[in-house]
């Protein structure tokens, strides 16, 4: 459903939507140190922590999509805010999530179950 594209979070008490609308998606992936969302999320599969370049880059992207009225200049602070509310792991995560509600990626498959005789 186009309403629940986005994801909540909560930064010092109030509440932001992160979503990431097409344009937001080219410019994030574009700015990733991965280089796609492809190579990020077949390391994050296998085990590696995402560098905190990219959590920020999904963070600020994710931000900018879901509030309009954000100014590119607050999401380093707002950033700092989050990481001291829970954890760049955390925020990676809820980012991630809008990035996947987004259809821009899908989500990750699991293994099918084998078929049955």
């Amino acid at each position: 459903m186009i309403f629940d594209k986005y994801v909540d979070i909560t930064i010092k008490g109030k509440t932001y939507k992160l979503c990431f609308p097409m344009k937001y998606v080219w410019e994030a992936e574009r700015n990733l140190i991965d280089r796609s969302f492809a190579e990020l999320m077949r390391n994050v599969s296998m085990g590696k922590l995402p560098a905190i370049g990219d959590v920020y880059t999904i963070f600020k992207y994710a931000i900018l999509g879901g509030n309009a009225n954000l100014k590119e200049e607050d999401v380093d602070e707002l950033f700092l805010q989050a990481v001291d509310d829970s954890s760049s792991n955390e925020i990676f995560r809820a980012a991630f999530m809008a990035l996947e509600k987004s259809g821009a990626i899908g989500k990750q498959k699991k293994e099918p179950a084998a078929p049955r005789a």
